[in-house]
């Protein structure tokens, strides 16, 4: 298990945005992660992709915002957000079509190609 601690003093927003769950995880600038003492210490090698989250509106992202809070194996920080848009960075153990796969079991559509990486709801 991880447990996060925070250094220093976090900006004002943070708190309002948590409250609304607009973050899902506080970013690491703020945040410095310690191993548990009971769990032991593993060197395991991770992927990380970099994913712009394209939604319509606060409902679609809340539908959004719960599937990416239920993945399992997958570590989900969001950088930024906006109104139809937020820029998430996922970490995982695997490849893209692995990650691809989790995110299809949670409702969610990871489309690849040489213009980056873009996550949004799955066509139902």
């Amino acid at each position: 298990m991880t447990h996060t601690r925070f250094n220093g003093s976090m900006p004002r927003w943070i708190g309002p945005c948590l409250g609304l769950g607009l973050i899902l995880l506080t970013p690491s600038a703020f945040a410095q992660s310690v191993a548990s003492p009971a769990a032991p210490v593993t060197q395991a090698t991770q992927s990380s992709l970099s994913a712009s989250a394209i939604y319509t509106g606060i409902e679609e992202w809340g539908k959004m915002r719960g599937a990416l809070s239920r993945l399992q194996g997958v570590s989900v920080s969001i950088s930024a957000i906006s109104i139809d848009g937020a820029l998430i960075l996922f970490r995982y153990d695997g490849s893209p079509t692995d990650l691809q796969a989790i995110l299809a079991r949670a409702g969610l559509e990871l489309k690849l190609d040489g213009a980056g990486a873009v996550v949004k709801i799955a066509a139902s």
